[in-house]
């Protein structure tokens, strides 16, 4: 059992690397670096002045803004005082905000978005046990308009460095239990109101340490983060563990728009990301490949075969053979150097998680010369219950539970997980805590699945997702969707069939890449709507359906499809944090043109 806290393991880390740099952000287009010493400075004036206007251990202060030093800073002042953070995403929807910050109980708010700031101080009556906004740079701009009380982040560490209370801050992290709250996180939730997840410094701590025993990682390492702290996923893999527990150092992307530039700068040696991100690359490569010359084709061809070749010899855990390995390094070197150069070059581990990938996808990497390894977990459990290693890995599995977790399949094939990293419970919800959380700590994770011979985890489906057609045959939605994905000229795609004689598909078309086809092949269109209106259009995306259900039982075909032209978005709440599909939301959304597709299919 750890004894540690996630600001001790911070302070352990500032005594060891103190001059180091801990985290770069772009700021006037320049990377500018904040060492050790200077994060601690600032996040114990900021602690001090969260205690100067009476906020207090046991209480809860929210964090609302993108990835960014400034919410670093702000999450570790709260917890040096004892406090627990509620993280809440900026791209959530304001019906889920209000909630989150009235459900929670917040005494104060941090907040990186200029609207967001302005709409919740407009409205501090709906929350009365908040009296505190507290602004990034982003945001600080409204503050002129606002009452004097509320202040930026700057000036909250000014008062801090005056504080009679900035000497007790070490004094306050040694009273701080690792059974403590540390931060709420609340569920995304496809029904009803999102739920708390009380997550405490030990469950944090014990995920971080069994991490870093599956994955190595050491002061040596440059992460580049883009996704959202505001998420389980990156908040333990993207930024406790590798920087508090190994040491790393991180620079903190402007977001997906500028990823592939910054990858170029920063050459990292880590990136956590999502499916959705691997799939872009992915889909990029297709688009490429089908423009080479005939010979370069048959080039890549044979990079990509030598490359599964060679990662199923590992998966195996068998020895390649000296031609196999040369003519793998050979052809990565040949056929991917430009691809591995625009991903930074450095790169030896990309994490992914929050969603399923496919292994086709996995494979391409892997023969471009980098290793994604696959975690599954939940935010119930800190969140990592299993991960690929380097030395031990098998594509389309979400590898072995780590050292400190327990895994058992249920008799309806559900996964049950116990570890020291299962949360404490549902914040005020202890009817539904009871409900996936059994006495003797196993929790219901609601994801079916199984466990090879070799402890392998294999994930089939979320079990809430999985649904009966008309006829009552059970439809996995979520391999369906991944293997239309990996599509060159589709970006999303939602599978419908509950109840339904049989499955169509909602699918958002990769637009980039149909409107240039559309453009070199002289086809006139006004808009996205227009485009996807061309019977040459719906041609394409047909032949892409078609080898898709070549791959599937007749049961799981996608009978037609509908063609919507604009992304699902975590913006129009279509989307979780971790860019899942909200699949009731969408099914809400589209119900009228989901029964015009029946309708139509049913005419003679």
């Amino acid at each position: 059992m750890t004894t540690r806290t996630i600001p001790a393991v911070f302070r352990e880390q500032v005594a060891k690397l103190h001059s180091r740099p801990m985290i770069y952000s772009r700021r006037d287009r320049h990377w500018r670096p904040l060492t050790w010493l200077q994060i601690n400075e600032r996040v114990d004036a900021a602690a001090a002045g969260l205690l100067d206007l009476g906020i207090a251990s046991g209480e809860r202060v929210a964090i609302i803004g993108q990835s960014s030093v400034e919410w670093v800073i702000a999450d570790l002042a709260i917890l040096s005082i004892g406090a627990a953070t509620v993280a809440i995403s900026e791209t959530a929807s304001m019906e889920d905000i209000d909630w989150i910050l009235s459900d929670s109980g917040v005494k104060a708010v941090f907040i990186g978005e200029a609207d967001i700031l302005e709409r919740v101080a407009g409205e501090m009556g709906r929350f009365p046990e908040t009296h505190h906004l507290f602004a990034f740079h982003t945001a600080v701009k409204i503050l002129d308009g606002l009452d004097t009380e509320h202040l930026s982040l700057l000036k909250l560490e000014n008062l801090g460095r005056t504080s009679t209370h900035l000497s007790s801050i070490p004094g306050r992290i040694d009273g701080i239990k690792p059974s403590d709250l540390m931060t709420l996180i609340y569920t995304s939730g496809t029904t009803g109101q999102p739920k708390g997840v009380m997550i405490s410094h030990e469950n944090m701590t014990s995920n971080c340490e069994a991490c870093l025993r599956a994955i190595s990682i050491s002061h040596e390492d440059v992460l580049l983060s883009f996704l959202p702290l505001s998420h389980s996923f990156e908040r333990m893999a993207g930024y406790y563990m590798p920087c508090f527990f190994g040491g790393a150092t991180i620079y903190y992307s402007c977001g997906m728009d500028r990823l592939l530039e910054d990858l170029e700068e920063v050459r990292p040696t880590l990136m956590t990301g999502v499916p959705r991100l691997y799939e872009k690359v992915y889909r990029r490569a297709q688009t490429v490949r089908r423009q080479f010359t005939p010979a370069k084709r048959l080039a890549m061809g044979a990079a990509l075969s030598v490359g599964a070749r060679l990662s199923r010899k590992h998966q195996a855990g068998r020895q390649a053979g000296k031609t196999l390995n040369w003519q793998y390094a050979w052809l990565r070197d040949k056929i991917f150097r430009d691809l591995h150069d625009r991903l930074g070059g450095r790169l030896r581990i990309l994490v992914s998680g929050g969603a399923a990938l496919a292994p086709e996808i996995a494979e391409f990497f892997f023969s471009s010369g980098v290793l994604i390894l696959e975690g599954y977990g939940l935010t119930e459990t800190s969140p990592v219950v299993s991960v690929n290693r380097p030395e031990s890995y098998r594509f389309g599995s979400v590898g072995q539970a780590l050292d400190n977790v327990r895994v058992r399949i249920a008799h309806d094939g559900e996964i049950m997980v116990k570890a020291p990293s299962v949360m404490q419970g549902y914040w005020k919800q202890p009817s539904i805590t009871r409900a996936v959380l059994s006495d003797d700590g196993w929790l219901a994770t609601g994801d079916i699945g199984r466990v090879d011979r070799d402890g392998f985890v294999w994930i089939t489906d979320r079990k809430k997702d999985l649904f009966k057609d008309s006829g009552g045959r059970y439809v996995a939605p979520q391999r369906v969707e991944s293997l239309l994905r990996l599509e060159p000229m589709i970006e999303q795609a939602c599978l419908i069939g509950d109840n339904r004689p049989y499955c169509i598909a909602l699918i958002v078309p990769a637009m980039t890449e149909l409107e240039a086809w559309a453009k070199k092949k002289k086809l006139f269109f006004r808009d996205p709507e227009s485009l996807l209106r061309e019977p040459k259009i719906r041609r394409i995306i047909d032949e892409s359906v078609n080898r898709v259900n070549q791959r599937l039982a007749k049961h799981e075909t996608v009978r037609d499809f509908e063609l919507i032209a604009e992304a699902f978005s975590t913006q129009e709440s279509l989307l979780t944090p971790s860019l899942k599909i909200r699949r009731d939301r969408v099914v809400a959304r589209y119900a009228d043109r989901i029964d015009r597709v029946y309708l139509a299919k049913k005419k003679p």
